[in-house]
């Protein structure tokens, strides 16, 4: 019962900052439930965070679109996941901060996904 009251909180959480985002998604990742066994990241819980949060600014494709949309295509090449982390929460150079609107394990699913596109 608490496990999926967790995941209900979960959920509520993800669809607030979808709704309060700007666009893009997807990536598979794995968390663990409060029970400790591995189960699968919300279906493409990173490109749907992505989507939602990302694409307009930095493109369907993530090939950068307008302002400071940079190209991510390769950014897990020359960012480490801690930097992209820190780029998502923080902001800089033109780009805004989602500190306010994602929690700490959305960011953290963002950085993973966009760390391996090397």
């Amino acid at each position: 019962m608490k496990a999926r009251m967790t995941g209900i909180a979960a959920t509520f959480l993800l669809a607030s900052a979808v709704m309060a985002g700007c666009g893009a998604g997807g990536g598979n990742g794995e968390t663990k439930t409060g029970a400790g066994e591995a189960t699968a990241v919300a279906g493409g819980n990173a490109e749907a965070l992505y989507k939602k949060q990302c694409i307009s600014c930095h493109g369907d494709q993530l090939q950068g679109r307008i302002g400071p949309g940079t190209n991510l295509t390769k950014v897990g090449g020359k960012l480490t996941r801690e930097q992209i982390a820190t780029q998502i929460e923080k902001g800089g150079n033109g780009m805004p901060g989602f500190k306010g609107s994602l929690n700490e394990a959305e960011i953290g699913t963002l950085a993973d996904w966009l760390a391996a596109k090397k």
